[in-house]
């Protein structure tokens, strides 16, 4: 069992030894306070049994997320053996594709706490990043991206996972589009698209430090950003979201932007 998950199954038996001393305290309390505002005996009883469920399951998911999820994310140089079981033909294939458009090759790189290996690229013009990636249990990916102002950014991706991000990952000025086998270039000129259009509305300046460090610290940012998010929202509401979301998948994601300009 790696160092991460032991803690995290350490940190909810805590929790859960916690809860129980604290449940058996609270509970007659509980009870007598609604009995006494006229809530019926059998309505109590209901609450009482599902009630502390679920603020335990609250307590023992957020520990685990926090624990194996939300931690800073450690980028550190990787070398071609990284590569070695990925997809060598399309690493290629698309680095050929972006160097077409534009883009100019940074670095490679590996996310230790995520099993992530990337491929990093900027384009010195149009003051976007371009990566190429790969978890183990997934495809390889492509996304391209730039930042504005006030920590706003935009970003298309063909990566799959797209129902989970919705509900764990993204921030209110995050904004995301998500394209299924669709080439680079097409993903380049919707994201040029939309750029004119969120820049224009917003009235926010583009982000043009385009070095690898500048990539990797707004990563960072984000990771604490969705850390301190998550500390402070209910983990049931956001399994809620996620179903939703499976359940009726859409293609974009515009967060604070979409309710600034009446969209959906």
């Amino acid at each position: 069992m790696r160092k991460q998950q032991l803690v995290a199954v350490i940190a909810a038996i805590f929790a859960y030894t916690v809860w129980d001393q604290l449940r058996r305290s609270i509970s007659p309390w509980i009870d007598s306070t609604l009995t006494a505002i006229g809530v019926p005996h059998l309505i109590v009883q209901l609450i009482l049994l599902v009630l502390p469920q679920v603020l335990l399951l609250e307590v023992v998911l957020k520990l685990l997320f926090l624990s194996l999820t939300f931690r800073s994310p450690k980028f550190v140089p990787a070398q071609p053996e990284d590569w070695k079981g990925f997809n060598q033909d399309k690493l290629n294939d698309d680095t050929s594709e972006l160097e077409k458009l534009g883009f100019v090759y940074l670095t490679d790189y590996r996310v230790l706490s995520h099993r992530v290996i990337a491929r990093l690229f900027a384009h010195p013009q149009k003051f976007c990043f371009a990566e190429l990636g790969q978890h183990e249990d997934f495809p390889m990916f492509c996304s391209i991206s730039f930042s504005l102002e006030k920590q706003w950014s935009v970003a298309v991706t063909n990566m799959p996972s797209f129902a989970i991000s919705f509900a764990f990952l993204w921030q209110p000025r995050d904004l995301i589009k998500y394209f299924e086998n669709t080439s680079e270039n097409m993903m380049f000129q919707a994201l040029l698209d939309l750029r004119e259009q969120v820049s224009r509305d917003l009235g926010l300046e583009l982000v043009q430090d385009m070095r690898a460090e500048t990539y990797f610290e707004l990563e960072r940012k984000r990771t604490r950003d969705r850390r301190r998010s998550f500390l402070y929202s209910s983990v049931i509401w956001r399994l809620l979201k996620w179903l939703w979301f499976s359940l009726n998948p859409q293609d974009e994601y515009l967060g604070a932007y979409s309710k600034l300009n009446g969209k959906r």
